[in-house]
């Protein structure tokens, strides 16, 4: 039985004789017909489908990864988030009886500011849950179909009707998809350049007595133009190889819009009342050589510099679950991460919530963490916002997903926003007493690399004779 067969039969079975049998209390919400399949690599199952919308997401801990198309339900606004109103609205339609029916999206950086053209699409939030996913545990992959039946089931036959044509336009094949190289990157801008981001740093360190401020995040926009439009999904599968252990992700509004990322940074997860988080700060490159790895590693661990930064998120993190948790578990010790391009400092969190603490109450609290935000929080958005010539949008943002009994969110770091044949990457640093506004340059140049170097390496490897125009 060909993979589309199997599949539309299965559909067509839990329409005509499963959903009957569902308990009343499910009316109203998402159902979730899912089919096993031989295993497919999802991202690049994702990029040879031709819907406008799609999403992707893996976690870091490879529990699932996910690849949807189309939606049956969004829930977005470019006003300022109510987070209450949101939250009951996300989970209005979710039963645990389908614990796999999951929304997926993000939340705006800042809610108080203009929301560039850029970021319009994307609004202060935007969820959706796709009519079609590949779903897959790393040992299991199913195909699920979500589905919304408010209509009277014996109007039911006009829902299947609308997912069968959708269904038949999907490519259920598994070819290999090849990977190309980039395209051709013709220039880059930097927003502030080298010069205003000295003054910036420069300007904020002397602020530091009159906002009373121990840490403030500024961020950088570099924008890189290519010659031909760029491909979403492509993109992602180049960059995974190198990005472990990251969340990956891939939000596409359109057929030209999409934000993508690679972040190693956790929000939170939530399972029930068990809440886990982080804290990650304080960054040197990777080494050349295992022994100069090594040398970097201990030098972040002994840098009085580092150490303050991330130990400002700890106690930042250590204060906010103290009002959400009723017991808390800690890495008294700071141990490194390591990623492909940098090292970071890195302690875990673990507590048990009290009653009736929810995801509307842990994202305000936790959002913005010192690590993209700066400390005391509110002093330093606001100087945040007086120095950074351009909106952040979702980046350094939460982004993830939210299910009936769980949710998480990572810090959308090591991301860029896909705009025809542009793309905006944002990286920030930590600026405290000490820093040095080169050294901060080059650290976000770092954390740009995994993308970068992609270009870098397109560009001398198939253009004899291109020269990458670079504005400073």
């Amino acid at each position: 039985m060909d993979l589309y067969l199997k599949i539309a039969t299965q559909i067509k079975q839990f329409f005509k004789h499963d959903a009957i049998e569902l308990p009343l209390e499910i009316e109203g919400k998402i159902l979730r017909i899912e089919v096993p399949i031989p295993q497919v690599e999802p991202l690049s199952w994702l990029a040879r489908q031709q819907s406008d919308v799609k999403t992707y997401w893996a976690d870091r801990q490879g529990r699932f990864t996910m690849a949807g198309i189309g939606t049956i339900d969004t829930i977005a606004s470019d006003l300022p988030i109510s987070y209450a109103h949101v939250f009951d609205r996300l989970r209005q339609n979710l039963s645990s009886l389908f614990p796999k029916v999951r929304y997926y999206g993000g939340i705006g950086f800042s809610q108080d500011r203009w929301i560039d053209p850029s970021w319009k699409l994307f609004g202060n939030y935007r969820f959706v849950v796709p009519r079609f996913e590949i779903w897959t545990d790393g040992i299991e992959t199913f195909f699920a179909c979500n589905c919304l039946l408010t209509l009277p089931s014996g109007q039911w036959d006009r829902e299947l009707d609308l997912i069968l044509a959708e269904l038949i336009k999907l490519d259920l094949t598994q070819p290999e998809i090849a990977i190309n190289l980039p395209p051709i990157q013709i220039s880059r801008l930097d927003t502030p350049n080298r010069y205003e981001w000295s003054q910036n740093v420069e300007l904020s360190l002397a602020k530091f007595a009159d906002f009373q401020l121990e840490k403030i995040v500024l961020a950088r926009k570099s924008t890189l133009t290519f010659a031909s439009n760029l491909q979403p999904q492509l993109l992602l599968l180049l960059l995974q190889p190198n990005n472990h252990p990251s969340y990956h992700f891939c939000f596409q509004i359109d057929a030209t819009t999409a934000f993508i990322g690679t972040s190693p940074e956790r929000l939170y997860y939530r399972h029930d009342r068990l809440l886990k988080t982080e804290a990650i700060a304080g960054t040197r490159h990777r080494g050349a050589s295992t022994q100069s790895d090594i040398q970097l590693s201990e030098e972040l661990q002994s840098s009085p510099k580092d150490i303050r930064e991330h130990q400002l998120v700890v106690d930042h993190l250590q204060s906010i679950l103290a009002q959400l948790c009723q017991s808390v578990e800690l890495n008294r010790a700071a141990s490194i991460l390591k990623l492909n391009k940098v090292q970071h400092l890195y302690t875990q969190f673990q507590g048990i919530l009290t009653p009736d603490v929810t995801d509307a109450d842990i994202l305000p609290q936790l959002h913005p963490t010192p690590a993209v935000g700066g400390v005391p929080r509110i002093p330093a958005l606001k100087l945040i916002q007086e120095l950074e010539p351009f909106e952040r949008g979702w980046y350094a943002a939460p982004v993830g997903w939210v299910g009936a009994d769980d949710a998480e969110f990572a810090v959308a770091i090591r991301s860029g926003l896909i705009d025809r044949h542009r793309l905006l990457l944002f990286a920030g640093a930590g600026i405290v007493t000490g820093s040095q506004a080169e050294e901060e340059w080059i650290e976000i140049e770092n954390k740009i690399r995994h993308f970068t170097d992609l270009f870098t390496f397109a560009n001398s490897s198939t253009i004899a004779g291109h020269r990458s125009h670079i504005e400073r």
